[in-house]
């Protein structure tokens, strides 16, 4: 077979499939597979059929829609955990292409997240009507505070004993903790949706990393520092004798 040739001499299309996923998604959280990147440059067939199948074991579903290739999505809630294949299949003419890439799925105890949507609304009671399309919780941006959160404590050096880096699974949810996981969603959240300078989104985005700021400064972390899966009345960090690191 001749390179870029078929077996029947037929010239082979460039399609170009781009499939957008989350890292790492909650079972039953609404997820966007989107191929709206996907497409087939000038002069070749234009693409005329899209489908995506969000894991093995599920047929394949049509979203071209009209066309227009911002239909080029599926919209998906995963039943179960572990890593799943998604599959995008695209045709131009006579000529198909598959695609494939993998999606985390997790368990909301697998994820342990240090504050949740409930949350937010004590403070900001209509926080859901922002919402991004494709999703139906803010689970990403809290999942984006745990890590900061997370590399904060490393960058304040507070470690396991034995000088490793704290973990998720090693910290207790304590209300410090909470509270810092909150504002620290919040202002990501009021950041992304931010547009001009000193609207009112930034001034709140603002607002709360100051709110998280004077709970990094005074608050306590409880964790396993020892690592024996054991969390022991002693093993607390005051944060008031760390210096404060703005991330």
């Amino acid at each position: 077979m001749v390179e870029g040739f078929t077996s029947k001499g037929e010239r082979m299309a460039n399609i170009f499939g781009n499939l957008e996923l989350e890292a790492v998604v909650q079972t039953k959280d609404k997820t966007r597979l989107n191929a709206s990147k996907s497409f087939s440059p000038k002069g070749e067939q234009p693409i005329d059929q899209v489908k995506i199948s969000p894991e093995t074991g599920v047929d394949l579903i049509a979203v071209q829609g009209t066309g227009n290739p911002k239909d080029w999505f599926l919209d998906w809630e995963y039943a179960t955990a572990g890593t799943k294949t998604v599959t995008l299949e695209i045709k131009a003419g006579p000529h198909t292409e598959t695609f494939t890439r993998s999606i985390e799925v997790v368990t909301p105890e697998q994820d342990k997240l240090f504050s949740k949507d409930s949350d937010l609304i004590q403070f900001e009671p209509d926080i859901l009507k922002w919402l991004p399309a494709g999703k139906s919780t803010y689970n990403n941006i809290h999942r984006n505070a745990q890590y900061l959160i997370l590399d904060w404590l490393d960058s304040i050096r507070v470690w396991r004993t034995d000088g490793t880096k704290l973990t998720k699974a090693d910290l207790s949810l304590t209300d410090d903790l909470k509270q810092l996981s909150i504002y620290m969603t919040l202002e990501l959240i009021f950041m992304g949706i931010s547009n001009q300078v000193d609207d009112v989104f930034l001034n709140k985005a603002r607002m709360y990393g100051q709110k998280a700021l004077l709970v990094q400064g005074r608050g306590r972390i409880q964790a396993d520092f020892n690592g024996n899966g054991t969390l022991e009345s002693s093993e607390g960090a005051d944060l008031r004798s760390f210096t404060l690191v703005r991330r």
